[in-house]
């Protein structure tokens, strides 16, 4: 009985879960389903419910990646951090311009005006 419970232990240290295999992976959570459902990653079903992921598995995913990025290095111009900011819509420009330039464009509206006035008077 011992036996068949070490054999247990055993057995479950060998597979991870998600958090697990992400943290050895050195990737988020949500890329790693990502790449589960791309199926570049090879995952176990436990009981038909829990995806579970072999520690072996990982570590030769984390191999493989590791001699593609030595082997075949990708050369950009730039830099290769994937910028999150999307580019500001015209209508976002025109608010930006307005908020920092109110002041200027206001007193000149009023410089414009007092002109007017003082022109038509004579």
């Amino acid at each position: 009985m011992d036996s068949q419970r070490q054999d247990h232990v055993i057995e479950e240290e060998r597979y991870l879960n998600v958090h697990e295999a992400s943290e050895l992976l050195d990737v988020s959570e949500d890329d790693l389903w990502e790449l589960v459902h791309k199926h570049q990653v090879p995952t176990h079903q436990i009981a038909g419910a829990f995806l579970r992921f072999k520690k072996e598995d990982i570590e030769q995913v984390k191999i493989k990646w590791r001699i593609e990025r030595e082997l075949f290095p990708k050369h950009t111009r730039y830099f290769p951090h994937q910028s999150t900011v999307r580019k500001a819509s015209f209508f976002e420009k025109v608010a930006d311009t307005w908020y920092f330039n109110d002041f200027y464009v206001l007193c000149s509206l009023l410089i414009l005006v007092l002109l007017y006035f003082i022109v038509s008077s004579q």
